[in-house]
């Protein structure tokens, strides 16, 4: 039985929860303009099983979507916006970066979800995590790449500005609605990951430290994530306002430091590991400030495993 969970916690804004596959879950979130848009449209089957009922509770229905605007370009993001599209006629905006991995699921996987595989030694697990993918996902044609500091105008008070916030993905994007204080962040700010025991999706520490830095320096008054994003103390609301929104953006750094010193601590020790050496080192050490879920067979993190251990260990210029 599907939980339906939509939460109109501005006058033309609705969060829509979408729950698939095993424990996930993504927030879209629907907006009222002149044009009704809405931000992501999570996998394959949320359009159907929870876009749609959300909608015809307003009296409206899937074909009235006009536009799409996609947060990146993950499948569990962006990988419903096709059968959006072909419900009616909603036009789909994406982050210029992350365009070639919404209209090409291959490159999706080899980008971000090969790794996972390879680097703990397990290609045979390759078919069943592509078939994972193909399962979430449908490739779609984008009708606007959007850039850094555009401003969409939705209608009726409704004006986005396009922030890149790269780090989880390449193109990752949040869009700030400054008039009202709303940050709709996406992945941008990734906390402990939104699974029990993961870990955070940080491709690229650098670039998370920085959006980091710019997401802090913000003014907003609410928070709207991509997830039930996880911390250390706080509890896992995905919409989160003022102090406890900021609270977020700083406890989500310290958990990324958590996982750099980890890895900067395991590269010291011996420089020249490999890597699933350098990463159980560095698990041993993280684990004593994070809880973790460890698969049985790998011994890292059952969600999350490898990005940002390896995107830490390149870092340190290791892995080439």
């Amino acid at each position: 039985m599907q939980v339906h969970t939509d939460f109109k916690f501005h006058p033309q804004v609705t969060q829509i929860g979408v729950y698939w596959g095993a424990e996930g879950h993504t927030e879209l979130y629907l907006l009222e303009g002149e044009r009704l848009a809405i931000i992501d449209t999570g996998v394959l089957d949320s359009p159907k099983g929870y876009i749609e009922p959300a909608l015809a509770g307003m009296g409206r229905s899937l074909g009235d979507i006009e536009v799409i605007i996609n947060t990146h370009g993950h499948h569990d993001h962006a990988g419903g916006t096709a059968r959006v599209v072909a419900a009616g006629k909603a036009e789909v905006w994406v982050p210029e970066a992350d365009v070639p991995i919404v209209e090409d699921i291959d490159l999706q996987f080899e980008t971000y979800f090969r790794q996972n595989d390879v680097l703990v030694n397990r290609p045979d697990r390759l078919a069943a995590s592509r078939a994972r993918l193909d399962e979430t996902a449908e490739p779609v044609k984008v009708d606007r790449a959007l850039k850094p500091g555009e401003v969409l105008d939705l209608g009726k008070g409704i004006t986005l500005h396009v922030v890149p916030v790269p780090g989880h993905t390449r193109g990752s994007s949040a869009y700030y609605w400054e008039k009202e204080g709303i940050l709709f962040s996406g992945d941008a700010v990734l906390g402990t990951g939104s699974r029990i025991g993961g870990f955070p999706l940080i491709y690229s520490p650098t670039d998370y430290e920085r959006t980091l830095d710019l997401v802090e320096g913000m003014d907003f008054a609410t928070l709207c994530l991509g997830h039930h994003y996880r911390t250390l103390a706080l509890t896992r609301e995905s919409v989160k306002y003022g102090a406890t929104a900021k609270q977020f953006v700083r406890e989500s750094r310290e958990i990324a430091h958590i996982i750099a010193d980890g890895v900067a601590s395991a590269v010291r020790e011996q420089p020249d590991a490999p890597f699933l050496v350098m990463a159980h080192s560095a698990l041993a050490k993280i684990r004593e400030r994070l809880p973790l879920e460890t698969d049985p067979e790998t011994g890292l993190p059952v969600f999350g495993p490898t990005a940002a251990l390896y995107g830490n260990w390149q870092l340190y210029g290791q892995g080439h």
